[in-house]
């Protein structure tokens, strides 16, 4: 696959999965063997994600501010926003700092990085680092000091 071949599919992961709040379409982007965050989870995995992701923020939204490709590998920055209005479904989304937190109805503006690994067309790697403080923060969860 090309490098051009391997940005777009991340871009129709976005728009096709994640700004529409599809799951299935989301986790239809990532191999049967899929790994998340160097852990094994597959795609119904990620779909669990995904629906997760979408539970909390229903009008989720990613933003690709720029991407860079090489080999097997696109890296993303990415703005994620969204309303918080539900809870987590899986107990280790969010790192688990949503866990047991009442909705507060609060918008967010995440900045966001983004690796992963194409194989045959489809991710098979993924992993991220996210400000979950600032997230947090701009929930009024968490103070600064």
């Amino acid at each position: 696959m090309s490098l051009e071949h391997n940005k777009h599919l991340i871009q129709r992961l976005m728009d096709e999965g994640h700004n529409r709040q599809n799951a299935d379409a989301a986790a239809a982007f990532y191999t049967e063997d899929a790994s998340n965050h160097l852990r094994t989870v597959g795609r119904a995995g990620m779909k669990a994600v995904f629906e997760t992701l979408y539970a909390v923020f229903p009008d989720f939204h990613y933003h690709i501010e720029e991407s860079t490709a090489e080999g097997d590998r696109v890296v993303c920055k990415v703005t994620m926003t969204g309303t918080h209005r539900g809870q987590p479904k899986l107990r280790e989304a969010f790192s688990g700092m949503l866990n047991g937190i009442a909705p507060t109805g609060k918008s967010v503006k995440v900045l966001q990085f983004h690796s992963f690994r194409i194989r045959d067309g489809l991710i098979a790697e993924h992993a991220a680092v996210r400000d979950d403080m600032g997230m947090v923060q701009q929930l009024g969860l968490v103070q600064r000091p």
